[in-house]
């Protein structure tokens, strides 16, 4: 059978004889291509379990879409796990038959190799259907081809899936995978104080680190215009030094420190590294009890939010206002706190 021929949409007016020979010549994989894809409706979807929250996990330069499902289970997107391994092709299909070909498949185990071949169908928020993958699925798989490539299992093409698949796991083993999806999806604010309570273990370190620089100048210079103060002052030796008064510290606790998990994270702090004299000293700086791999992150985050509405005010007040607008809190509780 020429390509040609191949190529010619199937019609019912075409001969038999022409149908049984284009069918006989087809590769069987192309005809899994042509089935229904990931999101397309395969059966009843009454009893389906619906998403009750979702969101994208940003880890490094990978998009991941997550879901939370009515019954507490935390799943990702088929074709996202296939985007984050860096698939040539994003759908779903794409993924299961990469982990069953050959080389990585034979590196599999028996028991996750069965959750890969039996997807979890259920509805997100925006569609009718889609297909994924109980969470700890894509860090098992993630965990299969990084062992597969030190046993030189994998081919050629595969290898550079290893890549893909260490930096998820270097992400889930500094946070956890449900930590993240949990994050992502939003579902962290209602979720059981346990759970908050494991995810506030990813910021802490019980262990002071040493001292490095977390604040930059010119965050200090944006809160010495804000006030009205002076931007440099003299040390009782005659040194000139930035100005940095009490009150920038009850600042920086109100704005950078308590919107970690609504105050969480502040209250873990403030009880590891607690004050020691009536002046409100501490043996440590609050950032020397954050994890390098993530609670450092998320406090630069937060600075740069900070920062960025400071750039934009020219009162404290005004600051307020847009910091109100862009961390929204019950009760406007962020009026009561005296800078």
């Amino acid at each position: 059978m020429t390509d040609k021929k191949k190529d010619k949409p199937l019609s019912i007016d075409i001969p038999f004889d022409e149908a049984l020979e284009r069918f006989i010549g087809t590769d069987p994989k192309e005809l899994e291509d042509v089935k229904d894809d990931d999101d397309t409706p395969t059966g009843s979807e009454i009893d389906l379990p619906k998403a009750t929250h979702q969101g994208q996990m940003t880890v490094g330069d990978l998009l991941l879409d997550c879901y939370v499902l009515g019954d507490g289970r935390r799943v990702f997107h088929k074709r996202g796990m296939a985007r984050a391994l860096g698939l040539k092709s994003e759908g779903g299909n794409a993924f299961m038959k990469t982990m069953s070909g050959k080389g990585l498949g034979s590196g599999l185990p028996s028991a996750l190799r069965e959750k890969i071949n039996n997807p979890i169908n259920f509805k997100p928020l925006t569609q009718d259907l889609a297909h994924g993958y109980d969470a700890d699925v894509l860090a098992d798989v993630a965990k299969a081809i990084v062992a597969a490539d030190r046993d030189g299992k994998l081919t050629k093409a595969q290898s550079r899936l290893a890549v893909r698949a260490q930096i998820l796991l270097n992400a889930f083993a500094k946070v956890g995978v449900v930590a993240l999806i949990d994050e992502a999806t939003g579902y962290q604010q209602i979720r059981d104080p346990k759970a908050l309570r494991i995810l506030i273990q990813q910021y802490i370190d019980e262990e002071k680190r040493e001292w490095e620089k977390q604040f930059p100048d010119s965050y200090y210079d944006d809160l010495n215009r804000l006030y009205g103060s002076k931007s440099l002052t003299k040390t009782g030796t005659g040194a000139v030094i930035q100005n940095r008064p009490q009150h920038f510290g009850k600042f920086t606790r109100s704005y950078v420190y308590q919107p970690l998990e609504n105050g969480a994270v502040l209250e873990e702090l403030d009880r590891i590294n607690p004050k020691i004299d009536a002046k409100g000293t501490r043996k440590a700086r609050f950032h020397q009890h954050l994890t390098l791999g993530y609670g450092i992150e998320k406090l630069k985050r937060q600075v740069q939010e900070v920062q960025t509405l400071m750039a934009v005010s020219d009162t404290v007040t005004q600051f307020k206002k847009l910091f109100m607008k862009r961390f929204p809190k019950k009760g406007d509780q962020y009026d009561l706190l005296d800078d």
